[in-house]
């Protein structure tokens, strides 16, 4: 059999044109057969977009169109094989089949005209993969949950607001405290660590779909319930819900949301929130996004996919239009890469292949950069400047004001042990709360810098002063936070052979001796907060402020504010210029209290 050709599109710039596949009636192991056919977006036949992980690409199958052998990965032919019909055609739209992927220019062309594609397709079908890990108990679950949500709401509840304080949830949601219901939880928690949940490329099939259902082999779910059941699973901590791994999820919504409610973000915002997400292509981590970002950027020639385009010069030029057009410098807070290879970068450009979990100083997993509310420069606009033989070094107005004496242990979530020990669940920083204690010496009887007591200084870092909590609060949830502390203590010296069961009684009866008679919850809003503290650590300088900075910080470093930056970064010389390693929080800087602008002169970020 003859192998299949692609046939070019017309290349006017009027032309709106794609592929579309028919997928011919078929079942089991009959061979896959299909049509490819151009035609005008938005006056096609009806169609369904599916969006899936495409898998190792080369694994290859063939499969017959227009004819011909075609060869497809082997991930796209189960799930074409999964979504063929045995009685009927079916006209689909998948991008390794719809495209053609050897042709750059073909590639960047319909990227461009994506947003359009899936907006207009009939429905979205998320593929999550073939059956596995009692993923159909999983899918069961959720669509359980999502029933008692939906009784939540029709009773006038708010899944924002959820919580067992509330009779109603108790009545509905009571039965997922059980242990009997542990399996089933622990099933549904395994759904959404599907690899589809990563993939950046997902984020704009989903928040364009008119509709989305979700498949996972034989199961299916429409997204909204899935989205209810992920929620109350989180908002009410059921066993195994994951609070950083669900955040994956809760951006997805976001998008779909903002989308539906004609909300564009910036650039800075969408490369951030999305920035956790992966794909094979670093090129992609900006082309994969492009139909979520404002319109007035469509024609910025930096943002034109483009796949002869060099991933460095790529990242470079996308930071300098970010900065040229920006009231602030929220750019230089994009978290940086701890370890692995990526690309070759200035210091000050944000590494958009790092896919770390870590959230802005004072907000949520989930939260958008430019929602940063401190002021540490004032409300001043930055004066940037490029320099160097290449423009790739970044001027800008500031000064250091203090110096790193001491840091703490980095708080990494991928290294922490069992923070779940059936129905006890470890807040996560108190694996680090001991060591950062002892580096900002809160036992110590002196005053913090500010003349408050050096222990609310120390709470205050922690929740990076943005709760709504009063202090007493906060005192009670640091003293919250320290129990727990104790059963970390407790776990160091226990035998490493010792089995899962015991430790799970042993750590159940130790809480029960800490807390009796005490609340052993934190409050959400102090919980959310949290989040700050993954992949940063705990610092006092020598001017003795405690404050909190991005795993990269190290003693010797310097704390500079600069102007239009709303947080404090940290410096690092380098020679006749600096490399910025992060920014920080520093307790009783962040209101502009350290910046003065006659002090300030041009540094030279590499």
């Amino acid at each position: 059999m003859d192998s299949y050709c692609y046939v070019p599109f017309g290349l006017e710039p009027e032309c709106n044109q794609f592929r579309f596949l028919t997928l011919l009636p078929g079942s089991g192991e009959d061979p896959l057969i299909c049509i490819l056919e151009h035609g005008d977006i938005g006056k096609s036949p009806p169609y369904e977009a599916i969006s899936y992980v495409w898998g190792d690409p080369d694994d290859k199958v063939i499969i017959t169109c227009n004819g011909k052998a075609l060869a497809i990965t082997a991930g796209l032919d189960v799930v074409l094989r999964h979504f063929r019909s045995p009685t009927e055609r079916k006209c689909l739209w998948a991008d390794a089949i719809c495209i053609n992927q050897n042709d750059n220019e073909e590639r960047g062309r319909q990227v461009h005209r994506m947003k359009d594609i899936y907006s207009k397709a009939s429905q979205v079908l998320i593929w999550l993969g073939e059956e596995g890990d009692d993923s159909d108990v999983g899918i069961a679950t959720a669509s359980t949950i999502a029933h008692a949500c939906h009784q939540y709401t029709s009773k006038g509840g708010s899944l924002q607001t959820i919580s067992f304080n509330d009779k109603t949830v108790q009545e509905l949601f009571g039965k997922f405290r059980k242990s009997s219901e542990f399996p089933q939880l622990a099933a549904f928690a395994k759904i959404v660590q599907r690899l589809w949940f990563t993939r950046v490329w997902v984020v704009q099939e989903l928040a364009l779909a008119t509709q989305a259902t979700v498949f996972c082999g034989d199961s299916s779910i429409t997204w909204t319930d899935l989205m209810a059941a992920i929620t109350a699973q989180d908002y009410l901590s059921m066993f195994l819900s994951d609070h950083e791994r669900n955040a994956y999820v809760f951006i997805l919504e976001r998008a779909r949301q903002e989308w539906s409610a004609g909300v564009r973000r910036s650039l800075l915002s969408v490369l951030f929130r999305y920035r956790i997400l992966d794909a094979s292509a670093p090129r992609d981590k900006i082309f994969g996004l492009n139909a979520l970002i404002k319109s007035e950027l469509s024609g910025v020639e930096a943002l034109r996919p483009n796949y002869d385009v060099d991933t460095t010069k790529l990242y470079t030029d996308v930071a300098k239009v970010i900065l040229r057009q920006s009231s602030d410098l929220n750019l230089l807070s994009v978290p940086r890469r701890l370890s692995g290879v990526g690309p070759a970068l200035p210091s000050w450009v944000p590494d958009w292949t790092n896919t770390r979990l870590t959230a802005p100083l004072g907000l949520a997993n989930y939260s958008d950069i430019n929602e940063l509310a401190f002021t540490a420069s004032g409300s001043l606009r930055p004066d940037v400047d490029f320099g160097g033989a290449d423009l790739t070094f970044l001027g800008v107005q500031g000064r250091c004001m203090d110096r790193i004496a001491a840091v703490g242990t980095v708080l990494r979530l991928d290294h922490l042990p069992r923070v779940d020990y059936y129905g006890v669940r470890l807040p996560k920083c108190a694996f680090v709360l001991d060591n950062w204690s002892r580096v900002a010496r809160i036992r110590e009887e002196e005053l913090y810098v500010t003349g408050e007591p050096i222990l609310d200084a120390f709470v205050q870092t922690l929740a990076t002063e943005s709760t709504d909590e009063s202090i007493e609060t906060l005192r009670q949830q640091l003293d919250i936070l320290e129990r727990y502390a104790t059963t970390v203590r407790w776990l160091k010296f226990l035998p490493r052979f010792v089995p899962d069961w015991l430790l799970d009684k042993t750590v159940c009866l130790g809480h029960a001796i800490l807390f009796y008679r005490r609340n052993d919850q934190l409050t959400l809003d102090f919980r959310i907060h949290l989040s700050s503290l993954a992949d940063r650590r705990v610092f006092r300088t020598d001017k003795g402020y405690i404050g909190l900075g991005s795993a990269l910080a190290e003693a010797g470093d310097e704390i500079a504010v600069v102007k239009g930056a709303k947080v404090p970064l940290i410096l690092r010389t380098a020679g006749s210029h600096w490399t910025l390693r992060g920014d920080c929080f520093v307790k009783g800087i962040m209101r502009g209290e350290a910046y003065h602008e006659d002090e300030c002169y041009r540094m030279w970020i590499a």
